[in-house]
């Protein structure tokens, strides 16, 4: 292979390498904002159901009468946290395998095994 095409192959894989980098560090944002929208959301579902089992209590305490099934609520606060700690933690998996992706083509290792693909299938030694 000819220096101009080894040229031309150096400098594609690197355009590669740097469009993904860009890819994937979009990736990475959009799963941390995403986790935090999590975060926020057990956060503020756990602050309203507090605000609503005290405003029960204040009622109650005030002789005003009200049937709340309270088995329900549980099973239904327990069901939401399980989803949500579900897919929490799926998002979180996924953003530390981008992230860890990201990291092997910042650091030049995933250019390093491009480098050797590349020279096992052409035969020569390339930069």
């Amino acid at each position: 292979m000819n220096q101009d095409m080894k040229n031309v192959l150096d400098d594609f894989r690197k355009m590669k390498i740097m469009y993904d980098i860009e890819r994937y560090t979009l990736i990475s944002i959009k799963l941390n904002h995403l986790i935090k929208n999590y975060e926020n959301l057990i956060k503020q579902r756990e602050e309203i159901q507090r605000d609503y089992f005290d405003i029960m209590n204040d009622m109650e305490n005030n002789d005003i009468e009200m049937k709340i099934d309270y088995e329900r609520w549980n099973r239904i606060r327990s069901n939401e946290k399980d989803e949500w700690n579900f897919e929490l933690n799926e998002i979180t998996s996924f953003k530390y395998d981008i992230d860890e992706a990201l990291k092997l083509l910042k650091n030049g290792e995933i250019e390093k095994i491009l480098i050797e693909e590349e020279e096992r299938l052409t035969g020569d030694k390339l930069s």
